[in-house]
């Protein structure tokens, strides 16, 4: 049985030899490659790289295209900051939604862009590519709410839940 099918069976609700291995391992598998984080969220190429060096050293069933939570935000055109060695992350001073009324001109992003979140997509051809079904290829994307408060601030969203529940309902729609 392969990797994939490993956890492929305990994911259709089946009973696998063994439990799959599935540990996140963004920062960890940089390091693996010694590569800094920032070139690990910003190439899939580097991604992938650290990835598979990682589950085949360490026995993983699993590889992924986590990086961090702003891949989507910098599509929708949110203030990011890029570090060398750390995750990404959004701007909340500076949120692209601090401003409520932008939420009505508000327009999803295209995925195949050219934006961050096509170099995820990116990873997940390549990974096809590399490791074929040796691997289960874990895909990623933010959730509603998440995307939600990458766009207009944690805090922000937290009190939105409070003071005004007609912007956060339409919040999450869009999100």
């Amino acid at each position: 049985m392969t990797k994939k099918e490993i956890v492929s069976t305990l994911l259709d609700g089946k009973v696998p030899p063994r439990l799959p291995v599935m540990p996140i391992t963004m920062m960890f598998a940089a390091d693996q490659i010694d590569r800094p984080y920032g070139e690990y969220a910003k190439d899939h190429k580097v991604m992938v790289d650290a990835q598979i060096t990682t589950a085949d050293k360490f026995g993983f069933d699993y590889v992924s295209v986590i990086s961090d939570p702003a891949r989507e935000a910098a599509d929708f055109g949110a203030d990011i900051h890029f570090f060398p060695d750390q995750p990404p992350a959004v701007d909340e001073s500076n949120a692209f939604l601090l401003d409520k009324t932008r939420l009505a001109g508000l327009r999803l992003p295209d995925p195949l862009g050219g934006g961050r979140m096509h170099d995820r997509i990116k990873g997940v051809e390549l990974f096809k590519e590399k490791v074929g079904n040796e691997f289960f290829i874990e895909g990623w994307i933010e959730g509603p709410c998440a995307e939600a408060s990458d766009l207009r601030g944690i805090n922000n969203v937290m009190t939105d839940f409070y003071d005004d529940e007609k912007f956060i309902r339409d919040l999450l729609k869009s999100s």
